[in-house]
């Protein structure tokens, strides 16, 4: 039961640092969605660093993993920015910000790992 507290606040944690990230006003002056575009890039960083130094199956990896970057990271929110773009039929910015978002984050998640390895 405690394991499940400790996610729970870890989960939490990380929420309350995405809601800080994304409402920054440095982001309002984009017509993209920058902050959430940042909390996942710094997710996938934090989750690629982790994973090397963390032991899988332990409560701290879960805590970290699944906790607080599951918590700090946010698939739904980068969704419904995409929507708002097609609904707006800002197809470009769609797919500008859809690739970014999706190269950016693959390569933060591979200089995570090479650093953590390296550690």
């Amino acid at each position: 039961m405690i394991e499940l507290i400790l996610l729970a606040l870890s989960a939490a944690l990380g929420a309350v640092i995405r809601a800080y990230i994304i409402s920054l006003k440095l982001f309002d002056r984009f017509s993209l969605p920058y902050g959430t575009f940042t909390v996942n890039v710094l997710g996938a960083f934090m989750m690629g660093l982790s994973i090397p130094l963390v032991a899988q199956g332990s409560l701290i990896y879960f805590m970290v993993i699944f906790g607080f970057l599951g918590g700090l990271t946010t698939y739904s929110a980068f969704t419904l920015d995409q929507l708002r773009l097609f609904e707006t039929k800002a197809f470009k910015a769609l797919v500008r910000y859809t690739f970014t978002m999706m190269f950016f984050c693959l390569v933060a998640l591979a200089l995570g790992l090479l650093i953590g390895v390296s550690f």
